[in-house]
Formats: C-alpha cells, sequence, structure tokens
C-alpha cells in the first residue's frame, strides 16, 4: 500500500471579490451628500419642506439605480414577472 501525501495549499492565488463593497472615494462622495443636504436644509426658510424634498428626489435616484441593477441582472433567456405581466426570454422556449 501506498502512503497518501496530503494536499497542500495551490500556489496560485486567486483573486478575491472585489468591488462588492462600495470604495472608499464612494463613501467620501455619500458623506458630501449628507452635508450638502444638511447646509440646503439649515439655511432653507422651510427646512422640513426642503429636507422632503431632497429625501424624495434621493428615493428617486436610489430607485432608478434598483431597476438598472435589476434589468442588467435579468438574462434574455429567463422568464420574469413584472407588475402581473409574465415575460420570456428567447431561449425559454
Amino acid at each position: 500500500m501506498t502512503a497518501v501525501k496530503p494536499k497542500g495549499k495551490s500556489k496560485v492565488t486567486r483573486k478575491k471579490a472585489g468591488g462588492s463593497v462600495p470604495g472608499k472615494n464612494f463613501m467620501i462622495a455619500l458623506q458630501g451628500l449628507e452635508e450638502l443636504a444638511k447646509g440646503q436644509i439649515s439655511a432653507a426658510k422651510d427646512p422640513f419642506r426642503t429636507g422632503i424634498g431632497i429625501v424624495s428626489e434621493i428615493k428617486k435616484m436610489t430607485l432608478r439605480l434598483e431597476n438598472e441593477i435589476e434589468d442588467d441582472s435579468r438574462s434574455m433567456t429567463e422568464a420574469y414577472d413584472s407588475a402581473g405581466v409574465v415575460g420570456m426570454g428567447i431561449g425559454v422556449l
């Protein structure tokens, strides 16, 4: 019977899943947006209305981003349901 040597770790380095976490520049930009919004709210004649308007615009932007991500992730070959309408990609049938 021959001795079985345990397998060692591979010398090939694998890439780490990068880009999944927002980068440092993105976080700095978000902090800048927050400071800008706070400045506009504190300088406004009606801070409540201004704050609601700013939050509304931010929500619209995030919804657009979510829709874009969803559209990009949807393959042409998968079936999907969108607002009660079923759609199919080319390769489903």
